[in-house]
């Protein structure tokens, strides 16, 4: 007799998710599956309120790095904002979301970070212009 046991009940983690250190304006993250687990469609939506005082504009975008010491595969990134929502100004509300594959092995533990930006499109690395992140949230996930 050949038994099948739901395996993604074994997956427990803890997943915290909160604003990241010295930037002022974060916002709210789901993802889909949550847990994660690769290899794996995921699912990001964002929601928040735009307070920093600068504008998030179209070509504003979300960076997704997943990783301990090191990303576990390169940062993934989706528009902040579509052309018919954009620019968001202080005290605009928005969501946003975007899915790709995580086809890497996750350590037990590691973290999610989100960073909205300006990117910088003559560098060959995913750099946010003058350095400015305009908004961020971090998630550490840990095994149970």
């Amino acid at each position: 007799m050949l038994t099948i046991i739901n395996a993604n009940s074994f997956r427990k983690r803890a997943t915290l998710f909160g604003p990241c250190p010295n930037i002022n304006d974060t916002f709210s993250v789901k993802m889909d599956p949550d847990p994660l687990f690769s290899p794996h469609l995921v699912t990001f939506t964002l929601s928040g309120e735009e307070t920093s005082g600068r504008n998030i504009d179209p070509l504003s975008s979300v960076v997704v790095t997943i990783g301990a010491e090191f990303p576990v595969q390169p940062p993934s990134t989706f528009l902040a904002c579509n052309s018919t929502d954009c620019p968001l100004f202080s005290g605009d509300p928005y969501t946003t979301s975007g899915t790709f594959l995580l086809n890497a092995s996750l350590p037990p533990s590691y973290q999610i970070i989100f960073t909205i930006g300006n990117i910088n499109s003559s560098s060959p690395q995913i750099e946010f212009q003058h350095d400015i992140t305009l908004a961020c949230a971090m998630a550490t996930v840990t095994s149970s």
